[in-house]
């Protein structure tokens, strides 16, 4: 399958990052620590950041997570880019 170029994009402050992930923004605390959202704050302090190519990454392993047959060529791309 062919890659499809991305432009890197950085989101910054809940209200972005949720929104790209389609979460409420109160619960990024929660979607950090427990369901592992790639986000972070610089030096430990100000608004959220976050990539938005992590940010996918994390929404079709969310789907993997959760969906109780992830389809054929997801499986197919996934273990081509893992061997």
């Amino acid at each position: 399958m062919k890659q499809i170029p991305v432009d890197i994009v950085c989101f910054k402050g809940a209200e972005q990052i949720c929104g790209f992930v389609k979460e409420d923004p109160r619960q990024i605390l929660h979607l950090i620590d427990a369901e592992g959202l790639p986000a972070w704050k610089r030096e430990g302090k100000g608004p959220w950041r976050a990539l938005n190519v992590d940010l996918m990454h994390w929404m079709a392993f969310q789907r993997n997570k959760y969906l109780k047959d992830t389809p054929a060529f997801v499986k197919t791309e996934t273990s081509k880019k893992e061997g």
